[in-house]
């Protein structure tokens, strides 16, 4: 195992980490904002959720990275440490200056803009980068259908409940259940095209267990404040729209990743979210949308800007 493998491996665990603590501000935020489990389970279930996500949903992401872009094995090694260390980097500081990012929309980019100027060292597959690009700009809609029709659904079951008790048993288990197969798609597709990536280095039995297991460290050690604030956000939108628009926008976002398409996360998420807050939409809406504007902008620019660097200094480094 050479050095530049070694170096490609732990950037790869150190991104599912940053990627786990970040993401999963949504679905640990619910648990928290709305008392839903104590904080120690609520930490639990999130972390396992996400473990099992990445090591089994993130398999059907194998091919994201790994057979997507071909080349010179060095090259190629280099290539991807570059972006993927430029886009974790990128995606860590337009989140904390609270512009929404998605990994996804960093990486793939900055990927195609290396091939094109690698003079033929490296290939990509033009027609799964497309795909998985366009993916980006229709499935927020998706997610805004696909929320709204589980809200109502949701009402239709929660109306015929009479027992307010009873009442309440169903919102803490639609909670739950939104939190788990939320933090089980963030592994699935945000930390399993990272893993994709690390398959370059390793195996898959090493690479998907061991990125898993940092992702879920992620949540113990760097989610407490983004899921306060994520958390209150949600559940001021209501018990049932919060999970409705989670629901919705995973159930697109696992879609796409049974395709094996690295899909934007956040913005399934927040077309979810847009989908229910239309009902009513003001100025916290508005704001929303700037947001995601500002996003769909700014992160391919800045990694694409940020992976050229790194690119260029890695290789006057190994004199390639």
């Amino acid at each position: 195992m050479s050095l530049l493998d070694i170096t490609l491996f732990l950037i790869g665990l150190i991104s599912s980490f940053v990627v786990g603590g970040n993401n999963s501000a949504t679905s640990l935020g619910i648990l928290v904002s709305t008392n839903a489990l104590r904080r120690k389970f609520s930490y639990l279930i999130s972390s396992l959720s996400m473990f099992l996500g990445v090591s089994i949903g993130g398999l059907s992401l194998q091919g994201s990275i790994h057979g997507t872009i071909n080349g010179n094995q060095t090259y190629l090694s280099v290539a991807v440490l570059s972006v993927l260390f430029a886009s974790v980097i990128s995606f860590y500081y337009l989140n904390k200056s609270g512009i929404p990012s998605s990994l996804s929309q960093m990486i793939y980019p900055s990927l195609a803009i290396l091939v094109l100027i690698s003079s033929s060292k490296l290939t990509l597959d033009w027609s799964k980068f497309w795909f998985t690009v366009s993916s980006w700009f229709f499935s927020p809609f998706l997610a805004i259908i696909s929320a709204i029709i589980f809200y109502y659904a949701l009402i239709k079951i929660t109306s015929k409940e009479k027992k307010i008790i009873k009442e309440m048993k169903i919102y803490k288990y639609l909670i739950i259940s939104s939190a788990v197969f939320t933090s089980f798609v963030t592994g699935a597709n945000a930390v399993g095209i990272i893993a994709s990536a690390g398959l370059l280095s390793e195996p898959v039995y090493i690479v998907y267990p061991l990125y898993g297991l940092a992702a879920s460290l992620g949540i113990y050690f760097s989610s407490k404040k983004a899921s306060i604030v994520v958390g209150f956000r949600l559940t001021r939108m209501g018990y049932l729209s919060a999970t409705s628009a989670l629901i919705g926008g995973d159930i697109i976002s696992e879609v796409f990743t049974l395709l094996g398409v690295p899909i934007s996360i956040t913005q399934t998420i927040m077309g979810g979210v847009l989908g229910l807050s239309f009902r009513s939409f003001g100025h916290d809406v508005k704001n929303q949308l700037t947001q995601v504007a500002k996003g769909w902008l700014t992160s391919p620019i800045l990694a694409i800007v940020a992976s050229l660097a790194a690119f260029g200094i890695i290789k006057s480094l190994l004199g390639l």
